[in-house]
């Protein structure tokens, strides 16, 4: 009988130990579950905090933007009229723009652009000219400037932020033409034509840009402007007219 009661308690004894040991390790594995669920919430927290650095908090801030690109004149922009110096199709241009962010989906923005063309004739030889060979050579350049203020509408609040967008200005347009003919020994006589005119224009846009950091974003932009027609031929073109895409870098501050 003693040892049947000493048994029963021996027993009674290592159940209750076990049960110890198994609410012990359920409560060391709740909490280490717990610890995960803490590190995953932290990490998250982090990835957010990141991303949120990243947003958009645009409203109220300025933007200065350069781009650079290439300009292809439209076939109905060429002339009929045959000019003294043709010039190409295309042509690179430089862009400047200041926007200023009305919320963070909208921007108002002041731009100009710079395109510059030169048309070089060969260097005659020395030799040939110090001769008293006849020298004919022809150069020029064409000068635009179109200059204009405009709006651009973000679709979405994200680091990559597609847009759209449209702008009135005006090109002042500068065309220069230079000829030369003659001999040293009766003189080299030279002759230059100067053509200046303004057309207004209006232009639509579209494109994408990706911000890289706070304050640094990159993107792409592709436009279409149509102007009126300038007073007199430009280079071979009567109106500024055709497309445009261009790779640009901006700062936010």
């Amino acid at each position: 009988m003693r040892n049947g009661t000493k048994l029963l308690k021996i027993l009674i004894l290592k159940v209750a130990i076990l049960m110890l040991i198994v609410h012990c390790g359920s409560d060391i594995y709740a909490q280490n579950y717990e610890w995960e669920i803490d590190k995953i919430r932290r990490r998250e927290l982090e990835k957010k905090a990141e991303s949120d650095s990243l947003m958009l908090h645009l409203k109220n801030n300025w933007q200065i933007s350069m781009s650079y690109g290439q300009w292809f004149f439209e076939n109905s922009a060429k002339s009929e009229e045959k000019s003294l110096l043709e010039f190409p199709i295309n042509m690179g241009v430089w862009n400047f723009s200041l926007a200023r962010y009305l919320s963070e989906y909208a921007s108002v923005k002041v731009d100009f652009g710079i395109l510059i063309k030169k048309i070089e004739p060969p260097r005659p030889s020395v030799i040939s000219i110090l001769g008293g060979a006849d020298v004919s050579l022809e150069g020029g350049g064409i000068f635009l400037m179109p200059t204009g203020v405009g709006m651009d509408y973000f679709l979405i609040k994200q680091r990559f932020r597609p847009y759209a967008g449209f702008q009135f200005g005006v090109v002042p347009a500068n065309y220069t033409y230079v000829e030369a003919s003659g001999n040293l020994a009766n003189g080299i006589n030279k002759n230059e034509i100067k053509i200046k005119s303004i057309a207004p224009f209006a232009e639509l846009s579209t494109g994408f840009i990706y911000r890289l950091g706070k304050n640094v974003q990159i993107g792409l932009d592709f436009d279409y402007l149509q102007s009126k027609e300038f007073s007199e031929n430009i280079g071979g073109y009567k109106a500024y007219s055709g497309f445009k895409t261009s790779f640009l870098f901006s700062v936010v501050f």
